[in-house]
């Protein structure tokens, strides 16, 4: 029989989960998993499906995007959107498996706040860049080979597979890491961050075949509560992100979201 108050947990765990997997802070960080053990003390045994609510997620709320493209690669057309898709996974298993057998775990949870609030001051600085109107680092190389700001290259798919490939290393936040790249190349901010969404089932799953499994005792219903929190906060917090990627423009929005890692980092500090 499961009670109520049960539901609390996979609940919470959930939420968190889907929180820590769109913004740059990483689910392993130590001032992350403090709070979880401190709303949710078995949280790790929602881990599992947690996640899958996010990759089911993605697929849902990217359903017109990849669906045509899909389709339409079935008979040999391929776009763009599927070629960064299919060379990211690519770079992605080459770099992250490797690393993942080698060095998965080996950031503790303090280091892993400190790299992702690195990664956030990146992201800050290459926002007060455009706000003063200069030239992202890998503008140049990315003008010579993007017809256009809406289109996709190899240069972001790799850009994107590394980034996700290093961050199998331990807690290090996928999605910061990938924009910190995307952005770095003059691309359009909601454009970036939609590509950074798209590639992030890649890395999640990869981080799903190296980490242990649920309690097989848990009962189905406990397991369910967490895939459907997480699936809901990631939709809506998706959604809220690219709304104010529009809303709030490149510079702005860069330096926001940098700011999150760097505040979560002395949090733990302060922890």
């Amino acid at each position: 029989m499961v009670a109520s108050l049960d539901y609390i947990s996979p609940l919470i765990s959930g939420i968190i989960v889907a929180l820590t997997s769109w913004f740059p802070i990483g689910s392993g960080g130590y001032a992350v998993s403090r709070l979880l053990e401190a709303v949710a003390p078995v949280y790790g045994d929602y881990l599992v499906p947690s996640y899958m609510g996010v990759i089911f997620a993605v697929l849902f709320y990217f359903k017109d995007l990849i669906g045509p493209d899909t389709q339409k690669a079935l008979v040999g057309r391929f776009s763009s959107t599927i070629k960064y898709f299919v060379y990211a996974a690519i770079f992605t298993v080459l770099v992250g498996y490797p690393l993942a057998r080698g060095l998965g775990g080996s950031l503790g949870p303090r280091t892993s706040d400190l790299v992702n609030a690195v990664i956030g001051a990146g992201l800050v600085v290459v926002g007060v860049i455009y706000w003063k109107h200069l030239r992202a680092p890998l503008e140049d190389v990315e003008e010579r080979v993007r017809e256009d700001e809406e289109d996709t290259t190899l240069i972001d798919a790799l850009i994107s597979g590394v980034a996700q490939g290093v961050a199998l290393i331990g807690g290090i936040s996928n999605v910061g890491l990938v924009l910190l790249g995307l952005s770095s190349t003059g691309i359009n901010i909601k454009k970036a961050l939609e590509l950074t969404f798209v590639v992030a089932p890649i890395y999640l799953t990869m981080k799903l075949l190296f980490m242990g499994g649920g309690s097989p005792e848990l009962p189905v219903s406990l397991l369910f509560t967490a895939f459907v929190a997480s699936f809901i906060t990631s939709i809506l917090t998706m959604r809220a992100l690219l709304k104010a990627a529009e809303a709030l423009g490149r510079e702005t929005f860069l330096v926001l979201f940098g700011s999150v890692s760097i505040i979560v980092c002395l949090m733990g500090v302060i922890i």
